[in-house]
């Protein structure tokens, strides 16, 4: 039972490591709250 959950945990921290890095190759922030300090706003505006 422990294994499943762990196999859980893992698959859910992938997919959000996952959508985190696909928004910040596509240039948005991936920051929750986007302030006029974030990066990737920064970014754009150059």
């Amino acid at each position: 039972m422990e294994i499943v959950i762990t196999i859980t945990i893992l698959l859910v921290a992938i997919y959000i490591i996952y959508k985190n890095i696909k928004k910040s190759s596509d240039g948005e922030c991936n920051c929750g709250s986007c302030s006029k300090d974030c990066p990737s706003k920064k970014k754009k505006e150059k």
